[in-house]
């Protein structure tokens, strides 16, 4: 018995040693890089990509040495939140631990989107997938899903006019639903309590508010001169008095505008014709800047109905009064943006 017994407690002991052995051995392989040096290398893991395929795809890059050791551990060892899809930039000098963490993080290489003040819902699809970020016609079809604008809290038709132009820092492969929720979720950022109180003040609602600051944001070209483009529309709007913004014929218009506005096009029967129709147009024609958003509710004091560009720099000749208007259009070639 005693010989037995002193056995066993060789046989546990060499177990036990043998265990600690290959404790030490994977925590040092786990925590080891693949290489001491190496250039970085972006590693692109779509929506669906199994984690053995992400494990194929590490080792074929070089960043881990094994892809079944791998495997292993964010199966079995080291259990936790799943890796996460994304683009993603490792090296070889990274410890298969490290690269867990980041996977399992979700924080991929980010790409800057910067949307310009003043597009419209193709526009910023076009810049999206013309950048990688996502594919056109999926967008321009999920703006005006109503299930899914609905989801946003929004009772609109479209979400022209509720993409934010911001600069945005966006993964490769974020899903059209997550893209546009994060840009209608800035545009409600930065729509202040301020801003919604001004405009409550004035009558209009957020949808109004957002709505006359996209005719200002297409008309402005100056920062100084929001505030006085405001002031001719609501002035205009008081006073029953059609808009005539060229740009909402423009917008009427859509694929089939070739870049000059015609005066026939200003009979054009669409509600968002302003030349047609008194009063705001149904909804946005772009997305409006915080600009333009602060100048619809905070309008310049002055009494202008009337405004026409000058070509040299942007500016525009405001008016109170129509002969006042015709003078300014006929000393400034009769029209800036309409031809016969």
């Amino acid at each position: 018995m005693c010989f037995l017994a002193k056995r066993f407690v060789v046989m546990l002991g060499r177990l036990l040693a043998l265990c600690a052995l290959a404790t030490f051995y994977l925590w040092l392989y786990y925590h080891a890089p693949a290489g001491r040096v190496g250039e970085a290398q972006v590693i692109d893991l779509p929506l669906g990509t199994s984690r053995w395929q992400i494990a194929t795809r590490l080792e074929q890059a070089g960043v881990i040495r094994h892809g079944w050791m791998f495997l292993l551990y964010v199966t079995w060892l080291r259990p936790g939140p799943h890796l996460q899809a994304g683009e993603y930039t490792l090296r070889t000098t990274m410890s298969p631990v490290q690269i867990v963490d980041i996977l399992r993080s979700g924080k991929g290489a980010r790409h800057v989107l910067t949307i310009p003040e003043g597009w419209t819902v193709r526009d910023i699809a076009a810049l999206v997938a013309a950048k990688g970020l996502g594919e056109q016609q999926a967008m321009v079809h999920l703006a005006s899903e109503p299930a899914f604008i609905a989801s946003l809290g929004l009772t609109v038709s479209s979400l022209e006019g509720y993409l934010f132009p911001e600069t945005y820092h966006v993964p490769r492969g974020l899903s059209a639903r997550d893209l546009l929720t994060l840009m209608v979720r800035t545009l409600q950022a930065n729509y202040t309590e301020d801003i919604m109180a001004r405009g409550r003040d004035l009558g209009l609602t957020q949808h109004e508010v957002l709505t006359l600051a996209s005719l200002i944001e297409k008309e402005a070209k100056r920062d100084e001169e929001r505030p006085l483009i405001a002031a001719v529309y609501h002035n205009r709007l008081r006073q029953g008095m059609r808009l005539q913004c060229d740009p909402t014929v423009i917008y009427a218009l859509g694929e089939y505008f070739a870049g000059n506005l015609h005066k026939a096009h200003l009979s054009l029967d669409s509600p968002y014709n302003t030349y047609r129709y008194a009063g705001l147009p149904p909804g946005p024609i772009a997305s409006p800047g915080r600009r333009a958003i602060e100048a619809a509710v905070a309008p310049a004091p002055v009494d202008y109905l009337y405004f026409v560009a000058m070509q040299q720099d942007g500016r525009h000749q405001f008016s109170r009064t129509l002969p006042e208007h015709d003078a300014a259009v006929q000393k400034h070639q009769l029209s800036t943006h309409i031809t016969p």
